[in-house]
């Protein structure tokens, strides 16, 4: 039973590691939200990859959208800090959680079998 626990407890945070790692490599997003007395609207500008906005840059050729140079760099450095403490989270919950499944003693607690047996021994 321990080592079923074991198992699925390191398949579930690699699985999140995996997922951060992942989030790093998708392109980075940002949502604007216009309102007006008349209509809602919802503007979505791609960036592009986190690896793109930083280290190559961002270059606009239109300068009404220079403006998003900074936001776009906010935003990747934010996933490229996310996923920094994501995988620091990740390995010491592995390391204490696998620490404290191995320490774990297998008795089971057995008050209620107690509990039975003396309710049949007094009959």
């Amino acid at each position: 039973m321990i080592m079923n626990n074991k198992k699925y407890f390191i398949i579930f945070f690699l699985t999140l590691f995996l997922v951060a790692i992942i989030n790093l490599f998708l392109d980075v997003k940002v949502e604007f939200l216009a309102t007006s007395l008349v209509e809602y609207r919802k503007y979505s500008l791609n960036c592009g990859s986190v690896y793109q906005i930083l280290i190559e840059g961002l270059e606009y050729t239109d300068k009404n959208l220079r403006m998003n140079d900074v936001v776009c760099y906010n935003n990747a450095v934010i996933k490229v800090f996310n996923t920094v403490l994501v995988s620091i989270f990740v390995f010491f919950v592995l390391k204490f959680g696998i620490r404290y499944i191995d320490n774990k003693s297998n008795i089971e607690d057995i008050s209620d079998l107690l509990k039975i047996l003396k309710n049949r021994n007094s009959k």
